[in-house]
């Protein structure tokens, strides 16, 4: 009789949905659902659901009937068989380990028929988005929740409806969990608890943890142990009253602190997904989001993505919203805070921080008791090592203060594990690019503002290609630190501000690893390809035929010798990637009985050089050895392998790469097996390697490769040589007027030769060369920033001549020639305006 009643109230409960199923929006994750799923056909499938509630059954109904996925149908007393799916409800399952029940008698008799298997498959729907707040109306209306009753069930469908999420886990086993366990009942508890903790985490991935007002979140700000006690030394120091200081402790956390509402996400969603980025990008190329996802499972995630653009924390935002993950708050520079972006982003989860902290002890307090509190509540973080974007578009040397902050507050918790997720963002086109190139020679940042926003409104008329994300490998933090920070967990406590030895040094390594993974999970995209083969070629032109080749080779050197797993190659043919990067990089295209050339020149040369230096990193190794037959070519493998081996230090703090010291030789010889596998190189009878002749295609591509890294060595050889003199003269040498001279040689000498590369005379990548200089013992600096040379760094310098072309080499001695020693600190820097 309960079984017909039952059967009654289900039928007019679907009657009555019936109507509104088609106002449901439904998205699921993961996707392709099918794909990911990997059903087997041959077995019964059996989905559980979080909540005992019909209308996440008729949706789950509607999605597999729209996706071709096996419909559920009621369990009843029938087990499920291949044609009749079946459809169980977690609390049932947490009941019938209490008591005997319907379900429990067809469970106990499933587990003991040995032939009987099923794929399990947990499945979550959220409607709508929101976490919901803790003391909020809306949350006791219209946020979902497993505790909903029918009426307010009905509230949430009509207020969520648009927005629903189902989550679907992988299958689980039926028959490994009950043979593994030594009888049923416990194989049933222990698939039931896994199943348990699955929907839990499930949850605080696509949701996060419930929000706390705004208001809540400063109030307990100020009275946290760091701001108390920087409260009480400004007090004490005579800087004000303690009411006066206290106030003023309220301003920094009402300056800082995000305003994270569902209902701003939601809007910004859909202004982004349907007004802007449908129109500025062809599509949005997201890699790498399934693992965030497992990850989320089981750890709070810091994204630390690379930063090339403003549109960089939009479009990660947007990707882990679609992808079912809670968007994560985001550390973003007080230059963002103006109206209307200001507000939004802070609603959106942003949280402002000025550009120094230096002298503000009670600033930094502030912040970093609002870091502590993310950690501690379990929000996701993002924020930018760079410390802002790469006007060259090369991954920048990371800042470490920030970085610092949120791994310490990450050790001293001990509620849960913290994953570090690197991320690459790159563009076929950067809308910032023209900007950047102006800033380089000398033009003033425009400063963020409404007019510029109206300004930027053209940016919606202009196609950009697509953008690429790739999430990379993760550091698993506490597991990171227990093998390089030997006693943290004695040392990095709750209410103590005592820190292990070694700390900022494990901080300073940890940023650079998270900067060599984000390098690994490169993507290379057609316009950075093309980039690469065009500007290195002579006078910036090339056939169709040849382009195609030596992008062909590009491919295959990556794939020959990838940076890690994560590197993403394009899937298409090289003759799609050259006509896909012809319009977007506007390379002019000049017909010819002969076939076709490409080329660029001025201004769109100059801006491909961005696209060249997000992946320029790739090629380091293959672009030194190529480089090195630029004046021979004849080499033994040795002597290459010793050539790599003494520049590669520099190459890797440049570039972020991968391998340590000790596995250059390895990496080398790899490299070199691939070059020969491509006929870039020949073996000769005894073993040496030389080049190709002049007439051979492939010689085009080994000559191209050498370009790719010119103008690197030029700048090495340019400090070596700078050194040199120096040395010689045996003056004292300040580190600052040694880089001004740096800068001052290589503006002088982009203006001889005409380069169109901006970043070729970037002040930052020679601070990074002498920098490893320092650390290899060839330089030495003194407390009052001075810098004494070693003596061999003539040899050097001697040597690191043989890698230009005749041409760089007699501009760049006749230079050092006629110089005018210790200028730096006097002679403005030259005006590039006029260079090609």
């Amino acid at each position: 009789m309960a079984g017909t009643i039952a059967g009654m109230l289900y039928a007019l409960a679907w009657a009555i949905f019936r109507p509104f199923s088609r106002y449901v929006r439904y998205r699921t994750i993961p996707t392709p659902l099918g794909d990911q799923l990997k059903l087997d056909p041959n077995k019964p499938v059996v989905y559980v659901l979080a909540t005992r509630d019909w209308s996440d059954l008729f949706v789950l109904d509607r999605i597999c009937s729209d996706l071709g996925l096996p419909r559920p149908a009621r369990t009843g007393a029938d087990f499920p068989t291949v044609n009749r799916p079946a459809v169980v409800y977690l609390p049932a399952l947490l009941e019938e380990r209490r008591q005997a029940t319907e379900l429990s008698t067809l469970i106990e008799t499933a587990a003991s028929t040995r032939d009987f298997d099923a794929q399990v498959v947990p499945v979550s729907v959220f409607w709508g988005r929101d976490p919901g707040s803790e003391t909020s109306l809306f949350r006791l209306l219209f946020a979902d929740s497993v505790q909903a009753g029918r009426i307010r069930k009905l509230f949430i469908m009509l207020a969520n409806g648009r927005s629903v999420l189902a989550n679907f886990g992988l299958p689980l086993p039926f028959r490994e969990y009950m043979d593994r366990a030594p009888n049923a009942a416990l194989g049933q508890r222990k698939l039931t608890r896994v199943l348990h903790f699955h929907f839990l985490r499930a949850r605080t991935a696509a949701l996060g943890p419930t929000l706390l007002r705004r208001q809540v979140v400063v109030d307990g700000l100020l009275v946290s142990h760091g701001v108390q006690a920087a409260i009480e030394a400004e007090a004490a120091s005579g800087e004000g009253k303690h009411s006066e200081i206290l106030r003023k402790a309220r301003r920094y956390a009402e300056e800082i602190a995000a305003d994270y509402s569902n209902a701003s996400i939601n809007l910004l969603e859909r202004f982004l997904g349907g007004m802007v980025f449908k129109r500025v990008f062809r599509d949005i190329d997201v890699r790498g989001l399934e693992r965030v996802r497992e990850w989320a499972q089981g750890h709070e995630i810091i994204y630390v993505p690379s930063h090339r653009s403003h549109a960089d924390y939009l479009l990660v935002s947007y990707a882990l919203y679609h992808g079912g993950l809670v968007p994560p708050h985001i550390a973003a520079g007080i230059n963002l805070n103006f109206w209307p972006v200001g507000g939004l982003l802070r609603r959106c989860g942003a949280f402002y921080m000025r550009r120094t902290f230096a002298g503000n002890r009670l600033y930094t307090a502030v912040f970093r008791a609002y870091v502590d509190a993310l950690i501690q509540r379990g929000y996701s973080i993002e924020f930018f090592p760079e410390g802002g974007r790469s006007r060259t578009g090369r991954l920048l040397a990371p800042k470490t203060g920030l970085m610092s902050m949120i791994v310490e507050a990450s050790l001293r918790q001990r509620s849960r594990k913290v994953a570090l997720v690197p991320v690459f963002i790159g563009y076929d086109k950067c809308w910032e690019v023209a900007s950047y190139s102006k800033e380089l020679r000398g033009a003033q940042k425009t400063k963020e503002s409404a007019d510029g926003l109206l300004k930027a409104g053209k940016i919606l008329s202009k196609s950009y290609g697509k953008a690429y994300i790739n999430f990379g490998e993760p550091v698993l933090l506490q597991d990171h630190a227990d093998r390089h920070l030997p006693g943290w967990r004695d040392t990095l406590v709750a209410d103590s501000d005592a820190k292990p030895e070694g700390f900022k040094r494990f901080v300073s390594d940890l940023a650079f690893e998270t900067a060599q993974r984000t390098n690994a999970a490169a993507v290379a995209n057609p316009n950075g390809l093309a980039a690469v083969a065009l500007l290195a070629s002579p006078q910036r032109v090339v056939s169709r035929d040849e382009f195609i080749e030596q992008i062909g080779h590009l491919i295959w050197l990556l794939k020959g010798l990838p940076l890690g797993p994560d590197q993403v190659l394009p899937e298409s043919s090289p003759a799609a990637v050259v006509d896909w990067a012809v319009p977007i990089a506007r390379i002019a295209r000049v017909s010819h009985p002969w076939g076709d050339v490409y080329g660029v020149a001025g201004r769109d040369a100059v801006l491909m050089t961005y696209n060249r230096n997000n992946i320029q990193h790739l090629f380091a190794i293959p672009g030194l050895i190529a480089n090195l037959y630029r004046t021979r070519w004849l080499l033994s493998e040795e002597a290459i392998v010793t050539g790599v081996r003494a520049l590669y230090p520099f190459l890797r703090t440049e570039f972020f790469l991968p391998w340590p010291a000790e596995e250059v030789e390895t990496v080398t010889r790899r490299c070199l097996d691939v070059m020969l596998q491509l006929g870039l190189l020949e073996r000769e009878d005894d073993h040496r390697l030389r080049r190709p002749e002049v007439t051979n295609p492939s010689y085009s591509t080994l000559s191209m490769l050498g370009r790719v890294m010119g103008e690197t060595l030029e700048r090495y050889c340019m400090t070596a040589l700078l050194l040199a003199d120096e040395r010689r003269n045996q003056q004292k040498l300040p580190r600052e007027r040694f880089e001004a001279d740096c800068r001052l040689l290589a503006e002088r000498m982009a203006l001889l030769t005409g380069r169109d590369a901006p970043e070729f005379f970037d002040k930052t990548l020679f601070r990074g060369y002498l920098n490893t200089l320092i650390d290899v013992g060839l330089v030495t600096e003194t407390a009052e920033r001075t810098l004494a040379v070693d003596a061999r760094i003539d040899r050097i310098a001697e040597r690191s001549l043989e890698l230009l072309s005749d041409e760089a080499r007699q501009t760049l001695l006749q230079l050092l020639q006629r110089r005018k020693p210790g200028s730096g600190d006097v002679e403005a820097p030259a005006d590039t305006n006029g260079s090609r």
